[in-house]
C-alpha cells in the first residue's frame, strides 16, 4: 500500500520548474522573447527554439535512475552554495534570472512554460510547483553521500521524466531512488513523509498549484 500511495503522488505531474518573480530583462510586456543561450558546465548552450517537446521515458524503464547534480559549479558561479541554498522567493532578480536559466537547461523548457506570455510576473501553477520543488526538495533533500541535489538530478534534460505505463515498477522506482537514496539536510528520519506528510496526501502537486 504504501507503494500505490506514493505513486499517487508523483504519477499526477512531472517535476516542472522555471518559476520566479523577475521577468527576463529586456523582455517586453506581451512577447517572448527567446531566451538567452545557457552557459552550463559543458559550456554555451543554445536556448531551445519553440516550445519544448515532452519527451516521454521508454516504457517499463521506470525512468532514469536520480544521480548528483552536474550543475555544482554552475550554481556556485551565481555566488550560491548548493547545499545550503535560500528560499526561491528571497533570491535577488539577478540571481533569480540566473537560476531560471538552469531550470531551463535542467527541464529543457522554455520561460512560456512556467510564464504568462502577457506578464511573466504573474502567479502560475507551474511557478508555485517550481517554488516548492526549489524549497522542499532541492533545500531539504541530498543524497545519502550529502551530495547536492537539483533538478537535472531527477530530469536530466527532459520535462517528463516518469514512466507511468507501470504502476508497480514505477512504486519500486520511487521507493528505490526518491527514499533509499535521499536524505534529509536537517537529518531527521527520511521516508514518504518527508514531501507527502502526515497524515499522507498523495497528490501533492495538486496542492501546490492553488
Amino acid at each position: 500500500m504504501r507503494h500505490f500511495s506514493l505513486v499517487a503522488a508523483l504519477v499526477v505531474s512531472s517535476l516542472l520548474a522555471c518559476g520566479g518573480a523577475s521577468s527576463p530583462p529586456g523582455t517586453p510586456a506581451g512577447s517572448v522573447s527567446e531566451p538567452p543561450a545557457i552557459v552550463g558546465d559543458a559550456g554555451v548552450v543554445p536556448a531551445p527554439s519553440g516550445s519544448a517537446a515532452v519527451v516521454a521515458p521508454a516504457k517499463g524503464a521506470g525512468t532514469s535512475k536520480i544521480q548528483a547534480t552536474a550543475m555544482v559549479a554552475d550554481l556556485q558561479a551565481i555566488g550560491l552554495d548548493p547545499k545550503n541554498l535560500p528560499e526561491l522567493q528571497k533570491l535577488e532578480p539577478e540571481k533569480l534570472r540566473k537560476v531560471m536559466k538552469l531550470f531551463s537547461k535542467s527541464l529543457g523548457v522554455r520561460c512560456n512554460d512556467c510564464h504568462k506570455d502577457d506578464d511573466f510576473k504573474a502567479p502560475t501553477p507551474m511557478k508555485r510547483v517550481a517554488t516548492h520543488m526549489w524549497n522542499d526538495w532541492v533545500r531539504h533533500l541530498a543524497f545519502e553521500d550529502a551530495a547536492p541535489l537539483f533538478c537535472d538530478s531527477c530530469h536530466q534534460g527532459k520535462k517528463e521524466m516518469l514512466d507511468r505505463s507501470d504502476k508497480k515498477a514505477l512504486a519500486g522506482w520511487m521507493e528505490a531512488n526518491y527514499v533509499a537514496k535521499l536524505q534529509r539536510t536537517d537529518k531527521k528520519e527520511h521516508g514518504c513523509g518527508t514531501c507527502h506528510g502526515d497524515p499522507f496526501e498523495g497528490d501533492i502537486l495538486r496542492g501546490w498549484k492553488k
